[in-house]
Formats: C-alpha cells, sequence, structure tokens
C-alpha cells in the first residue's frame, strides 16, 4: 500500500529546518517505488571499496566519494537500495545464496557500474566484493572505538530490527523488505565472523578484524579512516590531489537526522494504517446504506 503523503507538513524535532526533510528523503522515496537493480553507469568498474559498519560516517564518505574532487561516483550506499522494493528483495536474494558463482552474479547486477561502495548493502559482501573487482581499494571507515559505535548504532539504528518498526511500517512493501534484511543478517554475520547481531558489543572490532583478514589474504592494502582524517588521507590512499585547503570534508547523516528518518516512517506508517482503517469503514457505511435501501 502506498499513500500520497505530503512530508512538508510532517512536524520537525527542534531545531531541524524543513530542508532537513528534503536531505533525508533519499532514504525513503526516489519518486519511482521500482527503480531497475542495475541502474549503474555504463563503463564504470568499483574503484574504492568503503567497506566500515553504518554509523562510521558513510554517508560522508558517500559524498567524499562523488564529489568533484574524488570522482569516484556513483557509489552504492543503503540510500540508493531502501526506496525500492525490487533492488532490496535482490540484496535478500543474494543473501540467502551460499553458491559463490551464482552470488557473485548477482552480486554484479547490482554493483556493475558503481565506482564506489559504502554502507549496506555492501558490507554484507565485503570479501565477495574484494574478488569480484581485484583493483578496488579498500577503505575501512571507523569509529573512535567499539563502544562509541555500538551507542551510535543503538541510538540512530537499531529501531529498524525491531518487530514495532515492522507493525508500524507494515504496509510499505520497502519496510517489510528492508526489516527482513535487519532480520536475515545474523545468518551471514555468523558464518563470516563469528557474531549473530550488530548489537552485539563485540561485533565492532570482530568485523573490522574480519576485513582485515579478507583483505591480507588477498593481499590488498587497507586505509584505516575516520572522518576526521578528511581529504588528505583519502587522496594520498587514492592516488587523488587534494582539493583547496578551504574545501571541508562532507559530514552527513548524524545521529540527530537519523531521528527524522525515522519519524517520517513511522508517521508515514501510522498514516497509512489510518487510510486503511478509513477505507475499510467508507465502504462497510456504503455496503450498510445499499443493503438498507434494498
Amino acid at each position: 500500500m502506498a499513500s500520497a503523503i505530503d512530508y512538508g507538513s510532517l512536524p520537525l524535532p527542534d531545531g531541524f529546518k524543513q530542508s532537513a526533510i528534503v536531505d533525508k528523503m533519499r532514504f525513503i522515496s526516489n519518486g519511482n517505488p521500482e527503480g531497475s537493480i542495475g541502474d549503474g553507469v555504463p563503463g564504470r568498474t568499483m574503484q574504492v571499496i568503503g567497506a566500515g559498519l553504518p554509523r562510521c560516517a558513510t554517508s560522508s564518505l558517500q559524498a567524499a566519494f562523488e564529489s568533484e574532487y574524488l570522482d569516484m561516483g556513483p557509489c552504492m550506499h543503503m540510500a540508493r537500495v531502501a526506496p525500492y522494493a525490487d533492488r532490496l528483495q535482490h540484496v535478500l536474494e543474494c543473501m540467502r545464496e551460499r553458491n559463490r558463482e551464482k552470488r557473485h552474479k548477482m552480486l554484479h547486477q547490482l554493483f556493475d557500474g558503481y565506482s564506489a561502495t559504502c554502507d549496506f548493502p555492501g558490507i554484507m559482501f565485503i570479501d565477495d566484493l574484494m574478488d569480484m573487482y581485484p583493483d578496488a581499494a579498500i577503505v575501512l571507515n571507523q569509529r573512535s572505538s567499539g563502544p562509541v559505535w555500538q551507542k551510535s548504532f543503538r541510538d540512530s539504528l537499531s529501531f529498524f530490527t525491531t518487530r514495532t518498526y515492522l507493525s508500524i511500517c507494515f504496509l510499505w512493501k520497502t519496510d517489510r523488505l528492508h526489516w527482513r534484511c535487519h532480520q536475515e543478517a545474523p545468518d551471514l554475520w555468523e558464518e563470516k565472523m563469528g557474531e549473530r547481531s550488530l548489537l552485539s558489543p563485540t561485533v565492532y572490532d570482530s568485523y573490522n578484524n574480519w576485513v582485515r583478514e579478507e583483505a591480507r589474504k588477498r593481499g590488498r592494502p587497507v586505509l584505516e579512516f575516520q572522518a576526521s582524517d578528511g581529504y588528505p588521507a583519502l587522496c594520498k590512499f587514492l592516488g587523488k590531489p587534494l582539493p583547496p585547503a578551504d574545501v571541508k570534508f562532507p559530514h552527513l547523516n548524524d545521529a540527530a537526522n537519523m531521528r527524522l528518518v525515522k519519524r517520517i516512517l513511522v508517521i508515514r506508517g501510522l498514516v497509512s494504517w489510518v487510510a486503511l482503517g478509513a477505507s475499510a469503514w467508507a465502504a462497510w457505511k456504503i455496503k450498510e446504506l445499499n443493503e438498507t435501501k434494498d
């Protein structure tokens, strides 16, 4: 079910400007609920893999990769998957596929034509992506520590793993599939690194160590990166000239903005349930009226 919603009229938390909704809408709707699975740019190949977990400056890194200074766009990111049911379904099928050759073929459909990737869905397939794109640089974007990352994840993203999210947003296929991705991810986490939950206190270090080991096995160098390192570290590692001194590294998708995304999705879900209830009530009243006339 999809109801028309005026996002510009939604109530905002204190301190937000209306433009914040426009920026965060990329996670929710791109105007077409069914986009093609493979929408990369023909002729582009993967140049860099941002291998860090969500809440490790992934949106900032995406913006940096796609900037005129690094010129490594487009960049695959959750925002390019979340609005599309067919892409989310394809990611789920890739997660379920245990045959390596078949999985790589499916992943090529999703990632070919992109020059970079970071965040979900790439983090589910880092070892596959290393094999599929042997010339791509590997950037392990991180937070200052595991506890810092865990708090950030719990505060901003853990809601999307809950049945509360599923119940409220059930009428939206994209939200149902998003929730399902979270439910099936533990099988892959356990297979790859012995962890079943992103809420585990040890998963941050386990994941990063797994990425390092997968890169080591393939003889691939890894840039250990934090957003505070900015363009200088990325440009040096990627062989790009430095941008002008007054150019700041992007700073996007902080915890407050993710709370806004949550608020929009919850309101959209509740409005949809109200609309469904109103439609059912109206249909019942019309039926009752017709029966009375008869």
